[in-house]
């Protein structure tokens, strides 16, 4: 105890000193090694950080990383959220801003997550620093409104990060040109600072100051600069004071004080470059090379506004670019270097452009105009003039435009002369042209008027044939869909007592084979009638294209996965290779026929052992999808007529059916081509070549702008996990959590792509780290595989079904094995649906919807009885036992004051946080809201039923102050305990 003591004591001794001495750093280090208590070692290690920060910053760099790692290892957060603040503080200085916005977005999770207001605003006002130097002040002004709020909501934060925050937003309002804004909120903050407070102090002046500069009040600009620089200075503000004589610099070469001004600007020059201050240095460069450009002092002017327009693109800082750019392009002019003049003026418009900045970008033509004038290129001069005149205002100077004007009168001389040298050559041309043509007149009319009369029969007749043959199609195509409609009825007649009779128990296997027989044939007429139902459609152009923008790579990897898993059955080789690397647009209906039915013609006409792949490559505007299988029977000639519906090749083959036909159908709706060929005697493959710009598609082709569909509406929870790069962390939203395990990546990538505007995702890839993930996170949705590593669906849903913390969990299982044994097996572990891939978005959709609808309405059912009853309730029974256990222990201690949430969760069993998620998912309410809202329903019906002393009915419910108990009845029922009683 006696060592700690001494230990803070030394501790103490350094803090408060900004600047330590080599000496005083030795100490640290020693103390450092010396301690073993984790907050004395992280206050140590901010000392060193602030000893090292101007000086040595890469052992400030060191001294936070090692804070990082050590506080990490123990578990303590404080000091891992100050090590990840510290180092981004560090990146924001060298202009390393990725970096910095990396830790200070760590250290900001860590103060949401431990609730510690401080941590939290400490990496906002960075983070909103880190935005306003990259020049997104709209992300900046976000974060500091998001400081101002939870400022707003701890009466505990002090006076001096109040200020902290109003600087940052007077800074943004500042830089947004919103003036009055910002000096309101420069005087807020400058009000909330204590009076101890000196550094802030100097801080809102310096920025006052910046303010009456950009005004051009300089007088009292610099009397605020000056003023500023005093306070840094007392408070050993190295970076501050030097950043001052920057200011004071500008405001002496405005006033043309060139040597005064240089002075100040290599003092700040030098002091930055020390601490690796990159974008300070950039700045300054540039006014130093407009100074050394003015006093013609031209290397060190090159020098400079060089070494100002590397660090401005290596800082990111957009709106200085144009500036350096333009000093340099006069640099060149200077030195007679014309064309180097030209391309840094282009240079400078192009980046003025970008930013908007006007002034720049009326200096950088005016500059431009004036080199191509010296240069005699009166065209290009003339050219840009356009450009200026609309972007010029009252700051133009008349010689200017009187130099514009007489580069254009010269450039409309020479125009106007080699337009008369054009005009009389094309008058000799016009003379001979109009004899030739008067004795062509009269053969041509002759023998025009007979070719249209020849036209205009052969028109007549064409409609009137093509007209009997569009209605000998539309009654083809009628028939087909009549038929096909009338198939659809008995065949589903046919499946439905077939696969009622094959869920019974007790078949034998001989009439399990019948009945799957007569199975199989009912799904593949099924399949043929859908077919036919397609191709009458589009022949009757009923069938439009609904082309929407989405990821084709992820969709075709999800389609291919089932015929993945039938070759895997049959011993083939299947391989796939599909690069699509952005997104394209694409009907989903047409890519799903087309690539089913060329895999399954695949499937179908490999043989067992052989070789399937399947390819689909982006080419400029096209996708081209190709399938290769293995096939000797068909020849070169017979290709094209595999197209062809129902083609047989010979007596003892088995025949193509229409799905070739519905291929090529397909395709050319799509305004794309398929076509046939043989790689090798031994194989075949199929190529169909689609366009995926929207330009190929028309407006009524096109449904959506990108895939996603209608959002579903999902219920709102408090706290929330999501997966980021692997771990699962804390996030402020309002997103319900769906948990995707699957050990296929792409088809987790995929569902993934489809949800994520509804949802938090979660991923695991087997069994049992989904159920894992679940015990631990609680979700509200689990869409699971069945086939996978460790343990599989099935398991998966068995555990999370019979266990109380997770039964009321809805899951869907999505999975390549088909058929009705497979679908039941996955329904009787508990799972709520099956589905089979590839499976249709919008179905999956709609079943997610339901089940989200179904467990609202189970809410709902229980927050209104008075008394829980599972069994007016459709509960699993794993629930409807929770529930009959939270009964019996609600009517023993409901009524005990002492009975709250810890107490409940002891008897129930289940940890304070299961406990909280299991009641806020079966009724909306946390366990205090639950225990309270219980106990008010109880009072409620001990009025009704006659007992009117409030005071005793609310003692006798378990709230000890009837003030309390008249609060909480009036905000449930909407009226007093007294008003209740009368009425």
């Amino acid at each position: 105890m006696k060592t700690f003591g001494l230990t803070l004591a030394l501790l103490f001794t350094f803090y408060g000193l900004f600047s330590q001495t080599p000496k005083q750093m030795d100490s640290l280090e020693r103390l450092l090694t010396s301690t073993s208590s984790d907050s004395v070692r992280i206050a140590i290690q901010r000392q060193l950080y602030l000893g090292y920060y101007d000086s040595l910053p890469k052992k400030a760099a060191r001294v936070t990383r090692d804070m990082i790692s050590r506080s990490m290892k123990s578990g303590y957060e404080k000091g891992t959220a100050g090590g990840h603040y510290l180092l981004g503080h560090l990146y924001v200085t060298s202009a390393n801003y990725d970096s910095a916005n990396y830790h200070l977005r760590k250290s900001l999770e860590i103060g949401i997550r431990t609730m510690q207001p401080n941590i939290s605003l400490n990496a906002l006002e960075w983070i909103a620093n880190v935005h306003q130097k990259k020049g997104n002040l709209d992300s900046a002004l976000l974060s500091v409104q998001r400081a101002v709020r939870i400022a707003d909501e701890n009466s505990a934060i002090s006076g001096e990060k109040i200020a902290r925050i109003k600087m940052n937003e007077g800074r943004i309002y500042d830089a947004l040109g919103k003036y009055e804004e910002a000096v309101n909120t420069y005087v807020e903050a400058e009000k909330a600072l204590p009076d101890g407070e000196i550094g802030l102090r100097g801080t809102i002046k310096a920025w006052i100051g910046n303010l009456y500069y950009r005004l051009e009040r300089d007088e009292k600009a610099k009397e605020y600069f000056i003023q500023a620089q005093a306070i840094f200075k007392e408070t050993s503000d190295r970076n501050g004071y030097y950043t001052m004589e920057n200011k004071l610099g500008n405001i002496e070469q405005a006033a043309n004080n060139l040597v005064a001004a240089e002075k100040h600007y290599l003092t700040a020059y030098a002091h930055f470059e020390s601490v690796n201050g990159f974008s300070n240095m950039a700045t300054i460069g540039s006014n130093l090379g407009y100074i050394y450009l003015s006093q013609k002092k031209y290397d060190l002017s090159k020098k400079y506004f060089g070494e100002s327009t590397a660090l401005a693109e290596k800082t990111e800082q957009i709106s200085l670019l144009p500036y350096s750019y333009n000093g340099l392009g006069e640099l060149y002019r200077k030195t007679n270097n014309l064309d180097k003049a030209v391309a840094s003026y282009k240079k400078a418009i192009d980046l003025a452009e970008k930013k908007g900045a006007t002034s720049y970008l009326t200096d950088s033509y005016t500059f431009l105009i004036e080199a191509y004038g010296e240069m005699s290129d009166f065209k290009n001069a003339y050219e840009h003039q356009a450009s200026l005149i609309r972007i010029k205002d009252s700051m133009h100077q008349k010689s200017s435009l009187e130099r514009i004007s007489a580069i254009e009168a010269q450039y409309q001389n020479e125009k106007q002369e080699q337009e008369i040298a054009l005009l009389t050559s094309q008058a000799q041309l016009a003379e001979q042209k109009t004899k030739n043509q008067r004795n062509l007149f009269l053969a041509g009319i002759s023998v025009l008027g007979l070719a249209l009369i020849t036209m205009f029969v052969l028109f007549k007749n064409k409609q009137r044939t093509n007209l009997k043959l569009r209605q000998l199609e539309a009654a083809k195509s009628k028939f087909f869909a009549n038929i096909s409609h009338e198939f659809r009825t008995p065949l589903t007649l046919i499946s439905g007592p077939v696969a009622h009779q094959l869920s019974k128990e007790g078949l034998s296997s001989d009439d399990k084979t019948d009945l799957g027989l007569i199975q199989r044939n009912a799904s593949r007429l099924l399949k043929l009638v859908n077919q036919i139902l397609d191709l009458s459609k589009i022949e009757a152009g009923s069938r439009k294209l609904r082309v929407s923008k989405g990821n084709m790579e992820l969709f075709l990897k999800h389609l291919i996965e089932p015929f993945h898993y039938q070759a895997t059955q049959r011993d083939m080789a299947f391989k796939s290779e599909i690069d699509i690397p952005e997104k394209v647009w694409f009907d989903r209906d047409v890519i799903e026929k087309v690539v089913s039915n060329l895999l399954s013609n695949a499937l179908k006409y490999n043989p067992n052992g052989g070789r399937i792949d399947f390819k689909a490559v982006q080419e400029d505007q096209q996708i081209l999808i190709t399938t290769v299988n293995e096939n000797n029977d068909l020849t070169e000639k017979e290709l094209p007529l595999l197209f062809d519906r129902f083609y047989q090749n010979n007596a003892m083959h088995q025949g193509f059916g229409i799905g070739l036909s519905l291929v090529q159908e397909l395709a050319i709706l799509s305004h794309g081509t398929i076509h046939a060929y043989k790689p090798d005697a031994a194989t075949i493959a199929f190529e169909v070549s689609l366009p995926v710009s929207k330009n190929a598609f028309s407006k009524a082709d096109v449904s959506l702008e990108d895939g996603a569909a209608t959002k579903i509406q999902k219920p709102k929870k408090e706290v929330l996990l999501e997966q980021n790069n692997g771990e699962e962390q804390l996030q402020e939203s309002s997103l319900p959590v769906l948990l995707v395990v699957d050990d296929n990546a792409e088809i987790r990538l995929f569902i993934k792509t489809l949800f994520k505007k509804e949802y938090q995702i979660l991923e695991a890839e087997n069994g049992e780290e989904g159920i894992n993930s679940a015990l631990k996170t609680i979700p509200d949705l689990i869409i699971s595989d069945i086939m996978m590593p460790v343990k599989d669906g099935i398991h998966l849903s068995n555990t999370l079904k019979n266990d109380e913390r997770t039964s009321h969990i809805p899951i869907v299982l999505l999975t390549a094995k088909s058929g009705e044994e497979n679908e039941l097996t996955g329904l009787k572990t508990g799972a709520d649906a099956y589905m089979v891939k590839p499976f249709k978005e919008e179905k999956l959709r709609v079943v997610i919807e339901k089940l989200i609808a179904t467990r609202e309405a189970i809410r709902e059912k229980l927050n209104k009885q008075v008394i829980l009853s599972p069994k007016e309730v459709k509960l699993t029974s794993a629930d409807a036992k929770l529930i009959s256990r939270i009964r019996q222990i609600l009517d023993m201690e409901l009524t005990n004051p002492e009975f709250n949430a810890s107490a409940f969760s002891e008897q129930i069993g289940l940890s304070r946080m299961h406990l909280h998620r299991k009641l806020k998912a079966l009724t909306g309410l946390s366990t205090s809201e639950f225990i309270r809202v219980q106990r008010l329903k109880l009072a409620a019906k001990l009025l009704k039923e006659g007992h009117s002393h409030i005071s005793e009915v609310g003692y006798s419910v378990g709230f000890n102050q009837p003030a309390y108990f008249a609060t909480a009845f009036k905000k449930q029922f909407d009226c007093s305990p007294s008003e209740y009683v009368n009425t």
